[in-house]
């Protein structure tokens, strides 16, 4: 890890890092949010795919049993499905949903897209012949009981005309017989069972059957009004006969294709089921990464407040030894110091070093000038002692010569007042000498207050 030489450089090291760390995770929360609610809304899509599948199938369901034709749910339920396929498959960043990111649920969705278009084909071909048989079975009542009734003006003219008692037999169980079958047939249409199937088959053979002996019976053709009753309930017959093939043909249709629906509904539905629980696993999968990077991030900053205590307690001790360095110019001859007695270590703080130079600097100037100041105030003292030498001697010299007291009095002051001005100049730098003692002890008292304070710190 880089290890900054400065304080200050320090300090912005490690607070950019943390900086760095913090906004790092909470760029990466956010994200992972975001993640997180388009994870969701993609799970609670495909989930609904599953009740989609089932509700198509329970609306064909009713659709057989309806007796009128509704397909509002059956289409919306299609094209919802369709819609959400395409959206899981291709994304939709209006609704916030992405495409696939993992093969597996790619491949899925495509075997899920694979089942649904000729599921969808069936369904719509479905719909296609339901409409077409709807007409047609609604009218079978009709045409039943149409049948019914040419049965039974067969019956009423056998039974005018005296005719034999197995002619009148037969004819009333023709009347049973077209009953019968539009009962089974009814029953078919609704239930597809196959007994109700056989039922009406057995019925509707024995009723051509007995219709066809009356065509060919020569006794039926001798009654003119009950052979025109036969030949025109076989003409209906022929034309029912076709109506029913017609739409049984179509509901075998239906039934095969609701066959296949309910066939390939379970196929889609476990298919799409899967996918859900693959969109789960990569869900978690992304939770769990997240939770490891948080981990990750957490062990950083414990490393970094390790760091950060270690730079801390090395600042720390730096300062103790300049501060002590600080107290011993207190106590220290500031003359008889060196440069080397001032400075701090090479490993301190950049500001450490720099303060200990100024200070050395500093020091050495304060006893260049104290040495300067003892030198003059050596040699002015000297200077004082030798006026006052000259003076006496002159004074001496005076008194043996005979000058006007006048001229010897103006030659005294003379003499007095270059003795002033070397005493002046003496005192003057005795001053300058006590003010650089006190700017001495002032030092002093600095070092002493700074190093008071750090240590209420």
């Amino acid at each position: 890890m880089i290890k900054p030489s400065g304080i200050a450089n320090k300090l912005k090291y490690i607070g950019g890092i943390l900086s760095f760390i913090i906004i790092a995770v909470i760029v990466l929360n956010v994200i992972m949010n975001d993640k997180s609610k388009k994870d969701s809304l993609i799970i609670n899509i495909a989930g609904k795919q599953r009740m989609l599948t089932q509700k198509m199938s329970k609306e064909i369901f009713y659709l057989k049993q309806k007796d009128s034709i509704d397909f509002r749910e059956l289409n919306s339920a299609v094209d919802e499905f369709s819609e959400n396929l395409k959206d899981l498959l291709e994304g939709n960043s209006v609704k916030g949903i992405y495409h696939p990111q993992d093969e597996k649920i790619e491949a899925k969705l495509q075997k899920v897209q694979k089942i649904w278009f000729p599921f969808k084909e069936k369904i719509e071909a479905l719909k296609k012949l339901i409409q077409e048989n709807q007409p047609d079975i609604e009218s079978l009542t009709q045409k039943n009981t149409y049948l019914l009734n040419l049965s039974d003006e067969i019956v009423k003219v056998m039974v005018k005309h005296n005719m034999e008692g197995v002619y009148i037999d037969f004819s009333g169980r023709q009347r049973m017989l077209s009953q019968r079958m539009g009962l089974f047939m009814e029953r078919y249409l609704r239930t597809d069972n196959k007994d109700d199937y056989l039922k009406f088959k057995n019925a509707r053979d024995l009723y051509e059957k007995t219709l066809l002996r009356f065509i060919n019976d020569e006794s039926v053709k001798a009654i003119k009004q009950v052979n025109d009753k036969v030949i025109e309930c076989h003409g209906y017959w022929q034309e029912y006969d076709a109506y029913i093939h017609k739409v049984l043909k179509r509901t075998n249709s239906i039934n095969e294709a609701i066959a296949y629906i309910y066939e390939k509904n379970i196929e889609l539905l476990n298919t799409m089921d899967r996918a859900v629980w693959l969109y789960t696993e990569y869900s978690e999968k992304k939770t769990a990464m997240f939770d490891k990077i948080q981990y990750f991030a957490l062990i950083i900053v414990l490393v970094i407040i390790l760091y950060t205590f270690l730079i801390t307690k090395e600042v720390v001790t730096h300062l103790n030894d300049f501060v002590k360095q600080a107290k011993a110019l207190e106590e220290a001859d500031l003359s008889a110091l060196s440069k080397a007695d001032i400075l701090v270590d090479e490993e301190s703080e950049d500001e450490l070093k720099v303060a200990s130079t100024h200070i050395s600097n500093f020091v050495q100037k304060v006893n260049s000038a104290m040495n300067h100041s003892q030198d003059a105030i050596s040699k002015a003292e000297a200077a004082v002692k030798e006026l006052q030498y000259l003076a006496d001697d002159v004074e001496n010299a005076l008194d043996g010569l005979n000058i006007d007291e006048i001229e010897k009095s103006n030659f005294d002051k003379r003499v007095n007042a270059t003795e002033d001005i070397a005493i002046e100049s003496a005192e003057n730098l005795l001053h300058v000498k006590k003010m650089l003692e006190k700017l001495q002890a002032n030092l002093n008292s600095m070092v002493e207050k700074s190093d008071n304070n750090i240590s209420s710190k």
